[in-house]
């Protein structure tokens, strides 16, 4: 099979980025690199490195077995792979560690002066009701690798298949899709979607791509399509709509808009800065002259809004106002 059939890590390393954003189909290759990075690093440089999931439980069931792939192939027939009690050792000296993202404060008083590489695995979240984002994640991870690095340069690896482009990074350091390119780059931030033809048309040809063949199923596992990306409800608001009230999540503001004579609320980035009736659902974007919403049936206006939303008649500016209202509504009514 060619050489550029897989991920290409070498490709990305070029760029010589600190954060690297890796998002392809599952079976491209993309872990199966990394894994390969991690131990060439080691062998060569002595460098370690982490391999970081985001919960613990998740940690327990794939740190033992995340080199197997590796062993059964034999990448590096002279050398000896083993995992045991959270780190992993090559020829029986230390070469990495199996860290959990909720289990960052510790790590705070551990030195890993010698770690240059994280490989933060599966770091976007498919959409299964269970599992959720953290509290502030991109700022408890940015912790986590400040405690890791110390200024030394470590190079981290988020990667993902395509779930969604709105999700807690992407809007923290405001990333879109390339453009005409797999590649942007944002400062030290690379994002980099892996897909390729050559890879399409295998996949397509086996028989469970023939299997899936037209469904959605099939765009996000093969195509790298992004599986919750739909463009339901998203809508430009209409000229008639006035406006309804302010909330403020996540440190940025949006307005509410209603059309009447549609019978459509709309949600977008812009608001009426002189409008008084502010909500707020969380204590960090809690400011004078808000009024932060405990329970949804204290306030009159935002519970016209939600029953809006469940009648199917609220429709939103852009996805990552979709998103961000759809995590409102998680929240109240959990």
């Amino acid at each position: 099979m060619q050489e550029n059939f897989w991920y290409d890590v070498n490709k990305t390393l070029s760029y010589n980025r600190l954060f690297n954003i890796i998002i392809g189909p599952r079976g491209s290759g993309k872990s199966y690199a990394l894994k390969k990075l991690a131990i060439k690093n080691y062998l060569k440089k002595g460098w370690q490195f982490v391999y970081l999931r985001r919960y613990k439980e998740e940690l327990d069931q794939t740190a033992e077995s995340y080199f197997n792939d590796i062993i059964i192939n034999n990448e590096f027939p002279d050398h000896k792979i083993e995992y045991n009690a959270g780190k992993y050792f090559v020829n029986d000296q230390l070469a990495g560690y199996a860290m959990a993202l909720t289990k960052a404060k510790d790590y705070k008083s551990i030195a890993y002066p010698q770690v240059y590489l994280i490989i933060f695995d599966e770091f976007l979240i498919e959409e299964n009701g269970y599992v959720r984002y953290l509290k502030n994640e991109v700022e408890q991870f940015l912790n986590f690798y400040m405690s890791i690095d110390r200024y030394r340069g470590c190079i981290v690896f988020f990667l993902s298949n395509a779930v969604t482009m709105i999700n807690p990074y992407t809007i923290y350091w405001d990333l879109h899709l390339p453009y005409n390119s797999d590649i942007v780059c944002k400062g030290e931030i690379l994002l980099q979607l892996v897909s390729n033809e050559a890879f399409i048309k295998d996949r397509k040809n086996t028989r469970f791509g023939k299997l899936i063949e037209g469904t959605a199923f099939s765009d996000y596992a093969i195509e790298n399509k992004f599986i919750a990306d739909k463009k339901t409800f998203i809508a430009k608001k209409s000229e008639k709509a006035t406006y309804y009230f302010t909330f403020k999540y996540g440190g940025q503001l949006y307005g509410v808009w209603v059309d009447y004579q549609e019978g459509k609320f709309y949600v977008s980035e812009n608001i009426d800065p002189f409008f008084k009736i502010c909500y707020t659902i969380t204590n960090e974007d809690h400011e004078p002259n808000m009024i932060l919403i405990r329970r949804a049936n204290k306030a009159i206006l935002f519970k016209t809004f939600l029953d809006a939303y469940k009648d199917g008649i609220v429709y939103f500016e852009n996805q990552k106002v979709k998103s961000v209202v759809m995590d409102i509504v998680k929240m109240i009514m959990k």
